[in-house]
Order: C-alpha cells, then structure tokens, then sequence
C-alpha cells in the first residue's frame, strides 16, 4: 500500500536561449514526470524561473508557476533571487513537499538550496547531462573551469541534496569524483509509459526507402554537442569515396544557415535538406522517410530524439558519447561509430549502405527492440519516488527501465 501522498515540486531554470520550450528535452523530462507522478497519486507541479521574453510550454493537466528569473547578476549570470520569487518557489510547502531540481552548473542552486534547508525542505537534482562533458569518456580533462566552480562552490548543494541524478555511467563517475559526498543515483531518459499509453507497437510493414540510403538526424542543431559538424564532414567524405545517399536534417535552433553554409562549403549543398523543428505526427512521417538515424554525438548523453528514432524502427548509427552506444551494439541496433572524426562517420555510413533489406528489417526490429528496453517513465518514476522519500536505491536500473548487465560497469580515472 502506497503511503500519503507526496507534494513534488519540478523546479526548471527557463533562461534565454533558441530552443523552444516544445523542443527542450529539459521540459519534456519534467512534464513527463510530473505527469506520471499525479496519475500515480500524488501532487506534482512544475515551477519555471523564466526570463523575459520565454513561454513554456505546459500540457493540460499539469499545475504549474511560471515565475520571473529576477534577481542579483553577475557577468551576465543570476546569483541571487529576488525575495518575493524565491518565498513563490517555497509557499505552502510542507512535510509532504520534496523539489525535484532539473540543472546544474547553475549559480542559483546555491541560494535556492540553502533556503531549502534553512526550512527542512528535501531537494534532489537531475544533472541532466550537464557533468558530462566536463571529462571526456577516456577520463581526459575538458572544462577545468568547471572543475574549479563546483569544487568551490556548487558542491555544498550537491553534497546536500538527497540525491543527485545521472543518466549514464560516464556522468555518475564524474559527479561521484568531483563530488565524493554526492548520493548518486543512475537512471535512464525514456520514450514512453506504460502507465499512460501502453507499450509502444513495433513499426510494421518497414523496409527501405526507396531512395536508400538516407541518412537522417532530428532534434536541438546544437553543433558541438551534438556533433553536427561531424556529421556534415562525414558524410561529404562518405560522397566523395563513392557513397550514394543523401543527408537530412531538422531541428530547432539558430544554426540552420551556419550548417548550410558547411555543406555547400564541402560541396554537398544539394544532397543535404535542413530544415526547421517538426512536432507530433508531422516529425514521424518525415522521419520514417530515413534509412538510418546519424548521431555523431560528442557529449549530448541519453538523446531523447535517438530513443525516439529507435522506437519509429530507424536503425542507428551513433557514437559513444551518446551513453547508448553499449546497449544498441548489444542489442544489434545499428552500427557504431568508433572514433569523433569525419572519417568515422563516413567509415559507418559506407558499412550502413552495404546492408540488404532483409539486414535492414533485421537491424529496424532490433532498434525498436532496444529503444522499449532503455527506459519506461512508469517504472523511472516509481524509483525517483524512493528518492523523493530518502531510501536508499542501488546501481541497478529496474527491469522495465532496461537494465543490462554492462549498464554502469565502466570506470572514469580522471586526470589532468
């Protein structure tokens, strides 16, 4: 029998940037949750500190505050809260009250946390990525400002929060080294729940495109991150020795003319298609047009546009920075590629291309296959619960959420 009913509070920092608040895998994280978490049966809102300007956006059902993001700044950052925005946050909170905080490498978690336990109020946070790329997957220091910042300063809310959330083992080492104190827990994104719309059905009656092969990515053109910029360089020198497939993309962001202006500058101007962000319906049926989904990430972990494309049947072709390249060759989803260079990319997409369409229906089945395995918000949910009520939780994913045996087994050995 469950016990009372909890009192969750999301809490998103909304500030200025080009991705729209429908696009913002952040957002869509945090509306998910929240609503599995009031179909479950307990209170659950959502509180966006907003700059000017932004409107997120909130699904029926959801209650939520949209607040204003004012307060002290420093070199363009907030440091500090307003009063009156940050006694909004805390009003009528209780001891059934538990924050949910989504981001980090956030000035402001300093002073929303210690007011926060000035009131004997819990708080857990989801990295959400954001520890990721401070070490490079081979332990190799990348952002040592960043060290220094949290060493300093950011890991007394860390160090007293009730759980600090990774999404991939990469990320779990990074905040356990920077943050010896920090209880880390390791859970997955999803793409679906089982509680509100079932099990997902498998893609049927798919086969190639007739225009085989087309390579294809959808999601935030954050070029670095997502390792847009490989993508394009790798598929020009996928043309050049001989490759005969085409490239597309569509996204939200400011980089559609910078990633244009890339591909004529290769010369691949009329092969490629970029395009501006699709929702709902519209986003499936252009993308089941693809052969394969490309996502030469450098540091952009557990991607739910890649989850998503798993689910639609479109095998995979990813990097390791994307935290899911163990589970899709272990699944036989797709194909890998090995190295954050050009070449890499063009070695994988001539293997793609080389495939039959009986290989092909094989490797769609297999990335449905893998994508239902990674993660399930129901069962996500229900162990973030545990969280919320300060029980311990261990390593292991729950079965629904797709826990493999290699999931969590690598080590980081940072060093400078």
């Amino acid at each position: 029998m469950q016990d009372r009913p909890l009192d969750i509070r999301h809490l998103i920092f909304d500030e200025a940037d080009d991705h729209p608040s429908a696009a913002n895998g952040l957002h869509q994280v945090a509306r998910q949750l929240a609503l599995e978490q009031i179909h479950a049966g307990d209170r659950s809102r959502l509180i966006f500190l907003t700059a000017p300007g932004r409107t997120p956006d909130i699904p029926s059902g959801i209650p939520t505050q949209i607040l204003p993001l004012r307060g002290r700044r420093v070199l363009g950052r907030h440091i500090g809260l307003d009063r009156d925005v940050l006694e909004a946050i805390l009003a009528e909170s209780g001891p059934s009250t538990v924050y949910h905080i989504h981001g980090v490498r956030q000035p402001l978690l300093l002073p929303i946390s210690r007011a926060m336990r000035r009131r004997g109020l819990p708080f857990g946070i989801t990295a959400h990525s954001r520890f990721g790329h401070i070490y490079s997957l081979d332990g190799k220091l990348e952002r040592p400002r960043a060290v220094l910042y949290i060493k300093l300063i950011e890991r007394f809310a860390l160090n007293a929060a009730r759980f600090v959330h990774a999404l991939t083992p990469h990320e779990a080492d990074v905040v356990r080294w920077l943050v010896p104190g920090a209880k880390v827990a390791l859970l997955p994104n999803a793409v679906y729940s089982s509680r509100l719309d079932g099990i997902p059905q498998a893609p049927r009656h798919r086969s190639p495109s007739a225009a085989f092969p087309t390579f294809g990515f959808f999601g935030r053109l954050a070029i670095e991150h997502k390792g847009l910029d490989l993508l394009i360089a790798g598929f020009a020198r996928y043309r050049h020795t001989g490759g005969k497939g085409r490239l597309a993309l569509f996204g939200s962001g400011q980089t559609h003319q910078q990633l244009t202006e890339m591909c004529a500058a290769l010369g691949i101007g009329d092969l490629c298609t970029i395009e501006g962000p699709r929702f709902g319906q519209d986003k499936v049926e252009a993308a089941s047009q693809w052969d394969f989904y490309v996502a030469p990430s450098r540091f952009d972990h557990m991607p739910l546009a890649l989850m998503e494309a798993g689910l639609m049947g479109l095998p995979l072709i990813l990097s390791e920075g994307t935290g899911l390249l163990g589970q899709v060759e272990a699944g036989g989803g797709g194909f890998a590629i090995a190295g954050l260079s050009a070449e890499s990319v063009a070695e994988a997409m001539h293997a793609a291309e080389t495939i039959d369409p009986a290989q092909w229906r094989r490797l769609s089945g297999n990335a449905y296959r893998v994508a239902l395995a990674i993660g399930d918000w129901t069962g996500i949910a229900a162990s973030l619960r545990e969280l919320y009520r300060g029980l311990p939780m261990t390593d292991r994913v729950p079965e629904r959420a797709g826990h493999t045996d290699q999931y969590g087994k690598k080590e980081l050995l940072p060093h400078s």
